[in-house]
């Protein structure tokens, strides 16, 4: 369970609607997600059409004031519902609204005094349990907490307390860089936790939409990047001028090829990409590192703060069954030349049901290497029954599989009978120079296959000049 708080020193900046699309979307994909209403003064996030409940349901104020009355941790199952028909794709969303919005809700609200309940009242271990519940009884992936604004005797709770992360959002003006400047230094330096540090995501939201020809926005974002210590731009959201928001449209489920829903999406993946356990977010963080080079900037507080080989061992521990994980770390190491873990990694992924040409192959030279013909012919043959991405895929698979296979039934194989004829052209003329006679009379059949009239000039004269060489190479001199 990874949880993320939203957070903003000033209202209006349009982040609860960016909570909301963001748990939606992650629903949809199949991810168990819970939304946590803690803007007690100003709560909202039942109030939204998708998100509203049949009836009304007691929530935090309600929780707090019933462990005050009792000096005991209420069932949490009490306190949250289940948005109707959210469980598409096994994921599901449920909402732990502020309250029931019955009349003695404001009164219960005022009578909850915060510093007491930690100094006195065990608050942290209130907390605690409450989390404790949020993953034994809903079996959570994610919880999302939309937080109070401003420096308030709750935000200590959103903003350290509770999360793994935190999104802070922003209106780029002044004001904002002044009020964030000491929440985000005190997310920065809170030293209780025992797990990893808080990772921030900035989000920059209502952004105008025009022209910067006197570089205002250029200024302040230099600005924020400055004043709050960021290594990278913010995610940024436009401001968008429909009357949809008026009724509080989720823009990723009603419009989801709007630029709107898109902004959301990049967003989402952001918070995604810091949440190892997450299947998504640990495959982009392991191919973002393949995209990698050492010129680049890291990022001194984001996701790639830590150790690169430990990151990845921490990856493969929690996702040791997923065999596109662990092939994707493993062309990974190859990209690195750690040759030794990639193939460990690619016969680990191979066992686990991939079937990724690449790692096959792999697998394949390296036990051509090692004198297991038979072995490497199976690989190779198991990657000729799929379509290979490449010509070099395919002429790497009929080399592997040249041992056990000749020409007849090499052209039968689906990757040769059905790969498009330029494929099959270049795979040809890579196997014509070759020095097994076996892989050049299979290049031969291969090229000889191939239709003249569906070749372009270019294509026929390097298909007959190729065939010309593998003719004399074989003393067919005429």
């Amino acid at each position: 369970m990874y949880v993320t708080t939203f957070y903003s020193f000033k209202g209006g900046v349009g982040r609860t609607m960016a909570l909301a699309n963001a748990a939606v979307e992650l629903a949809a994909r199949g991810r168990r997600v819970l939304v946590v209403d803690f803007d007690l003064e100003a709560p909202g996030l039942d109030a939204i059409g998708a998100l509203r409940p049949r009836s009304p349901v007691p929530g935090i104020v309600d929780f707090v004031h019933q462990y005050l009355r009792t000096a005991r941790s209420p069932d949490v199952l009490e306190f949250v519902y289940q948005v109707p028909s959210s469980d598409k794709a096994g994921g599901g969303l449920w909402v732990m609204p502020a309250g029931s919005h019955r009349r003695e809700y404001g009164l219960q609200f005022r009578e909850i005094d915060w510093t007491h309940l930690y100094t006195k009242r065990d608050g942290y271990l209130l907390f605690e349990d409450l989390k404790a519940q949020w993953r034994k009884d809903l079996n959570l992936d994610w919880v999302f907490v939309d937080s109070r604004t401003g420096h308030t005797d709750t935000g200590g709770i959103c903003t350290r307390h509770l999360p793994d992360a935190v999104v802070v959002v922003f209106f780029p003006n002044a004001q904002n860089l002044r009020g964030l400047k000491r929440m985000v230094r005190e997310i920065r330096q809170e030293k209780t936790r025992q797990t990893n540090p808080i990772t921030l995501h900035f989000l920059m939201s209502n952004v105008p939409d025009l022209d910067d020809e006197d570089e205002i926005l250029k200024r302040q974002i230099e600005a924020f990047r400055s004043g709050l210590d960021m290594t990278d731009d913010p995610v940024v959201v436009h401001h968008y001028p429909s009357l949809a928001l008026l009724n509080q449209a989720l823009f990723v489920r009603d419009r989801p090829r709007s630029r709107l829903a898109r902004e959301y999406k990049k967003l989402l993946k952001t918070i995604v990409r810091g949440n190892l356990a997450d299947r998504d977010g640990a495959l982009d963080r392991i191919r973002e590192r393949a995209e990698f080079r050492p010129w680049q900037r890291r990022r001194r507080h984001g996701p790639f703060f830590s150790d690169p080989q430990d990151e990845l061992r921490r990856i493969q521990d929690i996702h040791g069954e997923d065999a596109e994980v662990l092939f994707e770390i493993g062309r990974l190491h190859e990209q690195r030349r750690r040759t030794d873990e990639a193939a460990e990694l690619f016969d680990l992924a191979i066992s686990k049901g991939s079937t990724e040409p690449e790692a096959l192959l792999f697998r394949g030279a390296r036990r051509a290497d090692e004198g297991d013909r038979k072995g490497a012919a199976k690989d190779g043959m198991a990657v000729l029954q799929q379509q290979p991405n490449d010509p070099w895929q395919l002429a790497q698979a009929i080399e592997v599989a040249a041992s056990q296979i000749d020409e007849t039934e090499m052209l039968t194989t689906p990757a040769v009978s059905q790969s498009p004829t330029a494929m099959c052209l270049w795979s040809g003329v890579a196997l014509a120079t070759k020095p097994s006679l076996r892989i050049r009379r299979i290049a031969r059949a291969m090229l000889e296959s191939l239709a003249e009239d569906e070749l372009d000039p270019s294509s026929k004269a390097r298909r007959r000049h190729s065939m010309g060489l593998l003719d004399l190479g074989a003393g067919r001199c005429d």
